[in-house]
């Protein structure tokens, strides 16, 4: 799950430096008299809250799970940045990138990490845009350390439950489930949380939301996965051919341990590599574990998804089925599919998805009527930024086409849409690689 740019403020818009007044337009939600208000002008929430004099803090909860088997529950860290006016009673609602990468791979082009620059325990460097263009237009931005990294205990499981459950402890305790403390100690309560919350993130990332969702976990009112795995067995194998080299997930897991912890966490990998059935390819418990698309029917959370249609690291059907899944459970959704390969849209067509990305969070946590939801349910990009819009994904009207494999010199082969006059067995031989994936 490798990714590769630098999110920053989008071209043309205010950065979340940009104080500003509040300005004119009408009122989003209501609150109490006395207190400040979201605004909304041209149907979007405005710019109008100070991103420098932001609420910063760093969280601990309790998990009920404990994935290094130490005999304790883990604890899941996650750090949290929203407007000052919180503190005067205004309600906000969440934006979440839960991930396993803040300490080692890290996001974006140019590696962000998460990094606490004066050592008090806050984070001056957020990696990513969602909090330095969110948090002015009214919305909280928290990065969740999975479970095994940076800041949380324990050991990464690469998307089993452990992983799976990490986020859902935070929704529990934005609406009152769970209890957080800061490190001092000291219990925290989200006073300041309107009740609603949104899962967003790209490829490991991605797949946490989509396994919160599943959850079916109450207060999760949306998610954004960017090409996420939604079936770990079909992420190594294909048509049960193991694909990304022997004993992937506990490679993984090792990947996204912070160099410190990668010793101790070896009992947890060694006990992943004996499970994942590498030496026979089956379908297992194990990986029925790391399966989203048959959970779907537990889902509320409504769905923006997007996929690169020549994603050779995330295949695209992965997207698929589970886009398949919401249609069937009639999950409200809304598709982009592009030309890229495993490529953030924030990095190909940038404008336009942080205005949609935007007006979806808008809609769906802020309760502003701008019509997202009127509008055709799926973008594709057709050839090089040539994108056109449809009613749904199969397009209406389209008819399925099979294609047949050919034989090729050098054993390669090719494609086309007649089978061969004769059959023939050839064979291909490749060298078995192990991939690092974000």
């Amino acid at each position: 799950m490798h990714e590769s740019y630098r999110q920053a403020a989008p071209r043309g818009r205010r950065s979340a430096t940009d104080r500003g007044g509040r300005g004119r337009g009408r009122a989003g939600p209501a609150f109490a008299a006395d207190a400040p208000a979201i605004v909304v002008s041209d149907g979007v929430t405005q710019p109008v809250f100070g991103y420098a004099d932001a609420i910063r803090e760093r969280l601990f909860i309790d998990s009920t799970f404990d994935s290094d088997r130490d005999g304790l529950r883990d604890i899941i860290a996650f750090d949290v940045m929203r407007p000052k006016a919180t503190l005067d009673g205004l309600k906000v609602p969440v934006i979440m990138d839960a991930s396993p990468y803040y300490s080692t791979l890290c996001r974006g082009n140019e590696s962000e990490c998460k990094a606490d620059l004066d050592g008090d325990g806050l984070l001056e460097k957020w990696p990513l845009f969602y909090d330095n263009y969110f948090v002015p237009r009214g919305y909280a931005v928290i990065l969740l350390d999975m479970v095994g990294t940076n800041n949380s205990t324990g050991c990464p499981t690469t998307n089993a439950n452990e992983d799976n459950l990490s986020a859902k402890q935070a929704i529990n305790w934005l609406n009152g489930r769970a209890v957080a403390r800061n490190a001092a100690g000291e219990i925290v309560k989200a006073d300041w949380h309107n009740g609603k919350s949104a899962m967003i993130g790209k490829s490991y990332d991605g797949s946490l939301a989509m396994a919160t969702a599943v959850t079916g976990v109450k207060g999760l009112t949306t998610v954004v996965p960017i090409s996420g795995p939604t079936e770990y067995y079909d992420y190594v194998r294909s048509n049960g051919v193991i694909t990304r080299g022997n004993s992937y997930v506990a490679s993984l897991s090792n990947t996204v341990t912070n160099p410190a912890r990668r010793d101790y966490c070896k009992p947890t990998r060694d006990r992943i590599a004996a499970e994942d059935g590498d030496e026979h390819g089956d379908y297992t418990a194990f990986w029925n574990e790391r399966s989203y698309v048959k959970k779907v029917p537990n889902q509320t959370a409504s769905v923006l998804l997007y996929h690169g249609l020549n994603d050779d690291n995330v295949r695209p059907d992965h997207f698929s089925k589970y886009w398949y899944a919401l249609a069937e459970n009639n999950i409200p959704r809304k598709l982009w599919l592009s030309q890229e390969g495993h490529v953030d849209p924030f990095d190909s067509r940038r404008s336009v998805w942080v205005s949609t990305l935007h007006r979806w969070f808008d809609f769906w946590l802020h309760g502003v009527a701008n019509g997202i939801m009127d509008e055709p349910r799926v973008d594709i990009e057709r050839s090089a930024d040539v994108w056109e819009t449809y009613a749904d994904w199969p397009v209406p009207g389209k008819a399925d086409t099979e294609i047949f494999l050919q034989p090729g010199a050098g054993g390669a082969g090719g494609l086309k849409v007649v089978p061969v006059a004769q059959p023939k067995t050839e064979s291909l031989w490749t060298t078995r690689r192990r991939a690092r994936t974000r």
